[in-house]
């Protein structure tokens, strides 16, 4: 398992296809929009900025992720649609490519929170991010009515 490459990649005309091909367990797919939804809202909602990525394994999208709504004023930005296609969940490549997400997002935006939002009844991922370090914040999302849960970039840090 140390051979293989983790990397995230912009979602292009080279991998755009496979990307769309990613599908979540069906048990997951009313938690999640699918990849093709995604990618047409980032296209679509300007305004949010929204930037959509490959979660590869050895240059293989396996995963995907969006990242954007910045919110400058109050310091945080989105992490939405993280998924992990279904023949490749179990295997411990989510929290590898979270960490690595949590990584990639502060090397590029300067927030104090990384937030998301999750359905009240999708325990498994509640456990999952947790376990990646994000807490519930005990807000509610507006505009889907789901919980919102943060990631404190600077926790572990000295203040």
């Amino acid at each position: 398992m140390d051979t293989e490459v983790l990397t995230i990649q912009p979602v292009d005309n080279t991998n755009r296809d496979a990307v769309i091909g990613l599908t979540v367990a069906a048990e997951q797919s009313r938690f999640i929009e699918t990849n093709a939804e995604s990618l047409r809202e980032m296209e679509v909602d300007v305004k949010y900025a929204w930037q959509c990525y490959a979660l590869c394994l050895d240059e293989r999208p396996v995963g995907f992720m969006m990242i954007g709504a910045e919110n400058k004023i109050d310091r945080y930005v989105w992490l939405d649609r993280f998924m992990m296609d279904a023949r490749e969940q179990g295997k411990g490549l989510g929290a590898r490519f979270l960490q690595l997400a949590l990584i990639f997002i502060q090397d590029r935006f300067d927030v104090d929170d990384i937030v998301l939002s999750l359905h009240a009844a999708n325990e498994p991922a509640k456990r999952f991010y947790q376990r990646g370090g994000f807490v519930d914040s005990g807000r509610i999302d507006e505009w889907n009515g789901e919980a919102i849960w943060v990631y404190h970039v600077k926790q572990g840090q000295p203040s």
